[in-house]
């Protein structure tokens, strides 16, 4: 039964889509298993990419505010706690995302770190941006921060991905997977 709706399956995709499925369901299973097995226990790189996030949401919200500061994951505004960057926030499941999805196309290896450096790059600028902004709404708008938190923000950061996912495919991308 499940070998004639495989046959079905490779019937009816194209083998470039074929290939893609299969790099993306085997990069999906890998990543899952490498992380939670080896880095999520040991805090890698969850601990140092939520240790630059802090530091650029302290960086971004020092350029409009006097007094900010942080202790260990919490951010302060003249004194208040604002905001608390937890692990679930630092961006790397969005990170991981990016640069599965240019993993899985056929292109060769210098546009695709070039890429993955510079949507690793925006992806942590953005996130610092989105910080610092909430930082700053949860102490003075508070009724539309947990809007901007769960949907807003989320919504910008992922047009972006998506976008940057595009530029790669039209810039870098053969035609044959």
């Amino acid at each position: 039964m499940i070998q004639q709706q495989m046959k079905k399956i490779q019937e009816v995709l194209p083998a470039n889509i074929r290939k893609f499925f299969i790099r993306a369901v085997i990069l999906v299973v890998g990543w899952n298993l490498l992380y939670h097995l080896l880095l999520k226990p040991a805090l890698f790189p969850d601990r140092q990419l939520t240790d630059l996030i802090v530091w650029g949401t302290v960086k971004v919200l020092s350029i409009f505010h006097n007094d900010v500061t942080n202790v260990g994951q919490n951010i302060y505004l003249y004194g208040v706690r604002s905001v608390n960057i937890d692990h679930q926030c630092n961006g790397l499941e969005l990170i991981v995302l990016y640069i599965g999805f240019i993993l899985c196309l056929p292109t060769n290896f210098r546009k695709m770190f070039s890429f993955a450096i510079v949507g690793i790059a925006v992806i942590c600028f953005l996130n610092m941006l989105r910080c610092g902004a909430l930082a700053w709404m949860f102490l003075n708008m508070r009724s539309v921060a947990d809007f901007a938190h769960h949907y807003a923000f989320k919504l910008v950061i992922y047009a972006v991905v998506f976008y940057g996912w595009v530029l790669y495919t039209r810039k870098n991308v053969s035609t044959k997977l």
